[in-house]
């Protein structure tokens, strides 16, 4: 990272622990290139069991394979991310045009759009002065920065598109760690407080995820239960304001406050801020952009009430966004001479996207449309028939935790719909007020911290080559813990 005193950041580099080229392979790396097959191979040829076809176990060890090298880096993740296109027409799971569609997913091109808009906000410093300007009022108090990050990030992330905000908060939270000296520790923390309180700020809210919206609609088709935007917010709330201090404690575990180390930022922030100037056109510009697509994120449900706009998605606007960066001109004298194109962004630029988490996050909704398409999802879930016989508090326990750790290697819309079926099965057999089961899972499903698949806001923060799989897997795995240990209490007690 570097250090506070530097006026002009670098491009982010690719830390030893994230993806990206390593220097040697290591010994993780080595046991998870055999490791991977061999389980993969050994699932795949064992008999499957009843109600599984065998193309379902096929893709059950595809799955464990990418798993184990997506943990283990063994080969670059990108390449393990192409695996689906290859073995699942092989398998004849899915044609290969079904295999090849989770590739430009929405939220593929979303991450696409939003990682263009992020790279011209830090081409022209424009992250940087908004750093500056948070920072001066925080005063450079590490954990209560990484606080007030998390309570914006989950207060719009409340209302707008969890993956939207993450891109919007991220380029900040780099250059705040940036320009607070506090190195990979603290870029770390920021950035995954900003990805887990993307995900669970939309728990609060009907719109904030769309697993909210299909319990709700469940629940009204199928139980003739109709729950209001109010009532949703007056459980939704509450557990995300559990969740928030435990994310907030995980990621800040080990953060080291230093008061003379603060005081010392602090100064160098107000120097800095102080010597910001005036905005140049380029910044200026890239301001008015993003300032635009924000806007157009935030109130995109009214939007789509104008005539000519009612198929205005989240997508569209990161898009959108993208293209007028590469239209619109900068207006800086010195960089036209300099023979790099008359607009904000030039393909040289394009260059830097990641294209690596663009493969990772398409690959893991190929392989999860693998998982729906080959059974092996509907098995799983019609497995949970033999838990009716647990107290509701336990059974609420299991549904939770095998959903929650489900949905980091699948899509959370498709693991809620494939299970909706089997807890309103569940409801009737226990007795149990089936609400008490929907609604959980739907938190549940919308919780999973450890894998840059899992989610968008996963995949976003991964995308800056800041924080590696291990970081994360070990801050997710001790969040989906707290989350089990909330969603549980809160609704079976």
């Amino acid at each position: 990272m570097t250090e506070t005193g530097e006026t002009s950041p670098p491009r982010r580099p690719a830390p030893s622990d994230a993806a990206g080229a390593k220097p040697a392979i290591g010994a993780g790396a080595r046991i998870g290139l055999v490791l991977g097959p061999a389980l993969g191979l050994l699932i795949a040829l064992l008999p499957p069991p009843a109600g599984l076809e065998p193309v379902g176990l096929r893709v059950a060890g595809l799955l464990v394979l990418m798993a184990v090298w997506w943990a283990s880096e063994a080969v670059p993740i990108a390449i393990t991310s192409l695996l689906p296109l290859a073995i699942l027409p092989l398998f004849e799971v899915m044609p290969l045009k079904a295999v090849a569609a989770p590739y430009a997913d929405p939220t593929v091109l979303l991450l696409f759009g939003g990682f263009i808009v992020a790279l011209a906000i830090e081409k022209w410093n424009l992250h940087r002065r908004i750093a500056l300007n948070v920072l001066v009022v925080s005063g450079a108090r590490l954990k209560l920065l990484a606080a007030g990050f998390m309570l914006t990030t989950a207060l719009l992330s409340m209302w707008i598109s969890n993956t939207a905000t993450s891109l919007m908060m991220t380029p900040i939270a780099m250059s705040v760690a940036l320009a607070a000296g506090g190195g990979m520790r603290l870029a770390g923390a920021l950035l995954l407080g900003v990805a887990y309180a993307s995900s669970i700020g939309g728990l609060a809210t009907p719109v904030g995820t769309p697993t909210n919206l299909i319990a709700m609609g469940w629940l009204a088709e199928n139980a003739d239960i109709t729950i209001s935007f109010r009532q949703w917010m007056t459980i939704g709330l509450p557990v995300a304001g559990l969740m928030l201090p435990a994310a907030w404690l995980v990621v800040t575990w080990g953060l080291k406050s230093d008061a003379a180390g603060a005081r010392a930022a602090q100064a160098e922030i107000r120097s800095q801020h102080g010597g910001l100037g005036r905005m140049s056109k380029p910044e200026a510009r890239v301001a008015l952009v993003f300032a635009v697509i924000a806007s157009a994120w935030i109130f995109r449900e009214q939007l789509v009430k104008v005539p000519g706009l009612a198929g205005l998605t989240d997508m569209g606007i990161a898009i959108i966004g993208a293209v007028v960066m590469f239209l619109v001109p900068h207006g800086d004298p010195k960089t036209a001479e300099a023979g790099r194109g008359f607009a904000l962004l030039d393909w040289d630029d394009g260059k830097s996207i990641p294209w690596d988490v663009v493969l990772l996050f398409g690959g893991g909704l190929s392989i999860a449309a693998g998982v729906q398409a080959s059974g092996l999802a509907t098995w799983l879930g019609t497995s949970l028939a033999g838990l009716a016989a647990l107290p509701p508090v336990l059974l609420i326990l299991v549904i939770v935790t095998l959903l929650i750790f489900l949905t980091e290697v699948m899509s959370n819309v498709a693991a809620m719909t494939t299970f909706l079926p089997v807890l309103g099965a569940l409801a009737i057999a226990t007795g149990i007020d089936v609400t008490s089961l929907v609604i959980p899972c739907a938190m549940a499903a919308s919780c999973a911290f450890m894998l840059p698949i899992a989610t968008g806001p996963n995949a976003v923060i991964f995308g800056t080559r800041q924080v590696s799989i291990a970081r994360m897997a070990k801050a997710g795995l001790w969040l989906n813990i707290a989350c089990i240990a909330v969603v549980t209490l809160f609704f079976g007690i």
